[in-house]
Parts: structure tokens; sequence; C-alpha cells
């Protein structure tokens, strides 16, 4: 159920058509570059919650294609559109999360 709510509010989010801007262009940038990264980060720690250290491809898997139709459904959405940097951002916050959760978080091989 924390996946699916975690997805439901990344879906929210998706959805809005104007996002704060941070005045400067760089920073702005990198807060919403950082938001990508926090936000699959946290999906991917919630995935492998769910699937357990031996479903880290799965989670992989999951995460990866959840972040690819969130940027498909941004293109949909007016005021936004899909970028690939966003994904790649998206799916390094997936493998980062992954290892924050089977290295950090359950080291000794067991579940969350």
């Amino acid at each position: 159920m924390p996946v699916l709510l975690w997805m439901g509010l990344i879906f929210f989010l998706s959805s809005r058509s104007h996002l704060p801007r941070y005045p400067h262009h760089l920073i702005d940038f990198l807060l919403k570059k950082v938001a990508h990264l926090l936000e699959y980060g946290v999906l991917a720690v919630l995935l492998h919650r769910g699937v357990g250290n031996e479903g880290g491809w799965r989670a992989l898997l999951i995460g990866g294609l959840y972040a690819a139709s969130d940027e498909f459904h941004q293109s949909f959405v007016p005021g936004r559109n899909a970028e690939l940097l966003d994904l790649a951002f998206d799916i390094l916050g997936v493998v980062l999360g992954l290892y924050m959760a089977r290295t950090v978080i359950s080291p000794k091989g067991r579940s969350c």
C-alpha cells in the first residue's frame, strides 16, 4: 500500500501544470533534479521493502517503468513536457534508493 500511495503522490505532482520556480535558473534546475532523485529514491526504498532484497531487479524494473510512464503522462499535461534528462534522474534515484535500501537500511540481506 505505501508504494501505491507514493506512486499516487508522484502522479498528482506530475499532473500539476505549473510548478514553483526559483528565480535563479541554475538553482531552479538543481532543485528540480534533486526532487526527481528524492521522489524516486523514496519509491525505490518502498519497492525494496515490498519485494525484499532478492527482488532488486524487480524493484528497479518497476521503478524505471513507472518513471517512464510518468514522463509520458507529463507530455499530456498543459505546461509540462516529457524529458529524457528527467527520466535519467528518476532512474538514477531508483538506483540510489535501492543501493541505500540494500546497504544502509537492511545491510545484512534481510528485508526492511
